[in-house]
This record gives C-alpha cells, structure tokens and sequence, in this order.
C-alpha cells in the first residue's frame, strides 16, 4: 500500500472534523457569537447545503485539472475557512468562513477517493479508498470530542486553527510528496442529475435524505439536549466519544451485515434501531434529573451512533446493486443528498429548539427516520418491479434470438 493515501485520509479527517465538530461547540458559539442557539445551528446548515451543491458542480468544473493541484488547493481553501473562523468576531465572518471551509471540503472529498484509487495497485484499490473514507469516520471517533476539549481547556478559536493546521499540513505533503495525477473523464451535470430520473433510484436516494435529516437534527443540537440532562461540557465530550466509537463499531457492522443478510434485510434493521433511539432520548428528557436516567440517555446516544452508521454502508450497498456501472455517479448523488439531509436536518432541528423544547428533538427525528423505513418500503416495491420488468425483457429478447436463429 502506497503510504502516502494516509496523508490524503489526514485530509479526509480534517474535512471530517470540519463538518461535524460545529454540534459539540453549539452552545459555545451561539454564547460567543451573541445569537441563539438555534441561529448558531445554521452554521452547521449552510455548511452542507454549499457542501452537497458546490461538490458536484466544482467538480465538473475543474474535471480538467490536474489532480494534485486540485487536492492542493482544495485543503488551502479548508485552511482559510478554519483561519477565518478561529478570527471571528461576529456571526457574518464565522458564517463566511463556514461556508469556504466547505467550498474546500466539497472539492477535496471526491478528489480525494478518485486519487487514492489512481496511487494504488488495481488489486488494492477497495482497501485504498477505504482508508480514505476512514479518515472521516475517525474524525467522528476522535475529532469530534478532541474538538469539544480543546474548546473546554483553551478557547473554541484553538480548535478551528488545529483544523486548519492539520489541513494545511495535509495540503503540503500532498504538495511535496505526490505525483501529477491526471484527470478522469469529466462527467457533466446533466448526466449525473439524469440518474434522479430513475425510480428506483430516486426513492433509495429519499431514503438517505430522511435518515441524514433525522440523525443530524439531534446530532446538531446533541450539547444542548445533554446539557438539560446535566451534563456538564466534559462529560458531554466523553458522550460524543462513545457516540463515535458506537458509529465506527456500527459502520464495521453494517459492511458485514449487507454482505452476510444482504442490504435489503440491514436496512430496515439499522432504521429501526434508529427510530427507537432518538424516541428514547426524547422520552427519558422528561425524567431528566432522576437516578439513572443520564446513563440510560448515554446508553440510548451510543444505540444511535451505532444504528445511524450501520444504516450507511448498507445503503451504499444496495445502491451499487441498483445502479450497477454507474455507480460512481451514484454514490456521488448519494453523497450530495447525505449533506442536504444534514441541513434539512440542522435547520429543522432549530425550529424545534426556538418554537418547542430541545426536549422534543428525538421525537422529530425519530419522525423522520420512521419516513425513511416507508420510503424503504416503496423503494423495495420499485426494485421488484424494476427486477421483473428486466427478467421479462431479458426473456423476450431470449425468445427474439431464439426465433432468429430457427
């Protein structure tokens, strides 16, 4: 394995750290900011909304580029997003630098997997995407809660300039010690947006949209929901670690689980593990104070992360299979989708927050995971259909050959 794709998952950890990292600081920002936390949580809202629209057309825009270069310039822009945030001293500047932080983010992420791929050994190619994809999911394990310490022990402005330091020293080894890598073959907008044309597609795709809103509107306001438990900052840190810990543990399963079961049965499985999660933590809030039930709320933010993240290598799974060589495109949509979720989600969950109770935010959720088991449901019924549709033309054609040849 050609060890300089662990500088492109340092990348991918500071991406990762980047766009999670704003739900642990939430109360922080929204104090140091003078804003609610509800306005605070749109941070985390135009983050992935200029993520998941400016990934796939930057991408086509700078198809031409050359790879190196690309990466390069993609983790600087991360780092001045980072810079600027760490200076902020108003809403307008933290937002401004949220939203070239994602500029960045958006264009370093594809980049990153398409080189990762090119450096390896076609026999290794699985395992060097792999490692890529699992500087983000580290970040949930480690970066996120190393976010919230450093927050706690120095001041929330060191915890955006580390960012930026580890993006920029990402930025330059990449620089330094990679090879010009040539671009692929640009594919256009009106070429990847055709696939949405598909509807079994379209529905698997609505799927990851209910269940990134659900998970991201408590994850946006997961300090805060902590804090009516009791929980002080520390405390709450040591929380979104196990979370992330729960997550990596519940990604490792969910790989296992689609190729074991199958996706179609993992599916439903993670989801509603997931639905029953987010109720429970909305429903422990009203005993919030009495023995016990800060732990159990633990137990049932360890059962999300677990759920929540066993459901996305299952869904990636069953999307290959429905998308077959087009794939790559697929997954790309997919991924655009998971970030408009993740601001749907970030941005609905301040409205519960502002006109309800932070109380009454895994109810919300746990909503809109149980969506996305029906969307599920439908979408099933549309593979099916696809499935016979396809086994009825394939005999016909069959039997077109057959009489062909006679």
């Amino acid at each position: 394995m050609d060890k300089r794709i662990f500088w492109l998952a340092l990348g991918a950890f500071a991406v990762g750290t980047e766009g999670y990292m704003i739900g642990g600081l939430l109360p922080t920002l929204a104090a140091a900011m003078h804003v609610s936390t509800a306005l605070a949580g749109q941070l985390v809202t135009a983050f992935a909304l200029v993520y998941a629209f400016s990934s796939p057309l930057l991408t086509t825009l700078t198809g031409r580029m050359e790879r190196r270069k690309l990466l390069f310039g993609s983790l600087l822009l991360l780092t001045v997003g980072n810079v600027l945030c760490g200076f902020a001293s108003s809403y307008g500047l933290m937002m401004t630098g949220r939203i070239v932080a994602a500029l960045g983010a958006g264009l370093f992420s594809p980049g990153a997997v398409a080189v990762a791929s090119t450096l390896a050994a076609p026999e290794k190619r699985g395992r060097a995407v792999s490692i890529v994809i699992a500087g983000q999911t580290v970040s949930l394990i480690l970066g996120v809660p190393f976010g919230m310490w450093v927050a706690l022990t120095f001041d929330w402005r060191t915890t955006f300039w580390i960012v930026g330091g580890v993006a920029l020293l990402a930025a330059l080894a990449i620089r330094l010690l990679f090879p010009k890598v040539a671009p692929g073959a640009a594919i256009g907008i009106r070429e990847r947006l055709s696939y949405l044309k598909k509807p079994e597609l379209l529905s698997a795709l609505l799927i990851t949209l209910a269940w990134a809103t659900g998970i991201f509107a408590l994850f946006t306001y997961v300090s805060e929901l902590f804090s009516g438990y009791g929980a002080g900052g520390r405390t709450i840190s040591m929380v979104l670690c196990l979370s992330g810990i729960a997550s990596f543990i519940g990604v490792r399963t969910g790989g296992l689980a689609a190729d074991r079961i199958g996706p179609n049965r993992a599916i439903p499985l993670a989801l509603t593990l997931l639905t029953a999660a987010l109720i429970l933590m909305s429903a422990l809030y009203g005993f919030a104070g009495r023995p016990g039930i800060l732990a159990m709320a633990v137990a049932a933010m360890a059962l999300f992360g677990f759920s929540g993240y066993m459901f996305n290598p299952a869904q990636q799974h069953r999307l290959i299979g429905l998308s077959g060589p087009s794939s790559g495109i697929v997954l790309s949509l997919q991924s655009s989708v998971l970030y408009v979720g993740s601001a749907l989600g970030a941005s609905a969950g301040g409205a519960v927050v502002r006109f309800a109770t932070v109380g009454e935010i895994g109810y919300f959720a746990g909503a809109m995971t149980a969506l996305s088991l029906v969307l599920f449901a439908v979408s099933l019924r549309l593979e099916r259909r696809m499935k016979r549709r396809a086994a009825v033309t394939g005999h016909a054609h069959a039997a077109d050959e057959s009489g062909a040849a006679g």
